[in-house]
């Protein structure tokens, strides 16, 4: 939705990618029934990661990003993310690959997530 809308492309580390603010883009929306004014489209021109940049993968402390921008999603996930509810949910005893699909899910976008590595956004040299 964000490459549609003009704000960026995604990037080598499979990250939204902005040419002002490099990967470091949080995006949200919020839900309401209000009239609101229209608003227009951004006027940009994104690129995306330059071509010639490959501090992500390089400095990936997994290789969860191959040289082609393809990202090993599982991989860095399992490495990067704890969060308390799948924590628990693993204590169930009939746990399902289905059960796991949607937990992941559920914390990738939740708050109370903690991430260990965001090195392919820290390293990236563009901001």
């Amino acid at each position: 939705m964000a490459e549609v809308t003009g704000i960026g492309k995604i990037g080598k580390n499979g990250l939204l990618f902005n040419s002002q603010y490099g990967p470091r883009l949080l995006l949200g929306g919020v839900v309401t029934t209000a009239s609101l004014p229209v608003s227009a489209w951004p006027e940009r021109d994104e690129k995306g990661c330059p071509g010639n940049c490959f501090a992500c993968q390089e400095q990936c402390p997994i290789q969860a990003i191959d040289k082609n921008g393809k990202v090993n999603r599982a991989a860095c996930i399992k490495y990067s993310m704890k969060s308390p509810i799948f924590t628990n949910f693993m204590k169930t005893p009939s746990v399902g690959s289905e059960d796991i699909q949607m937990i992941n899910h559920l914390t990738a976008v939740d708050d109370h997530s903690m991430y260990r590595c965001i090195r392919c956004v820290s390293v990236c040299p563009y901001m």
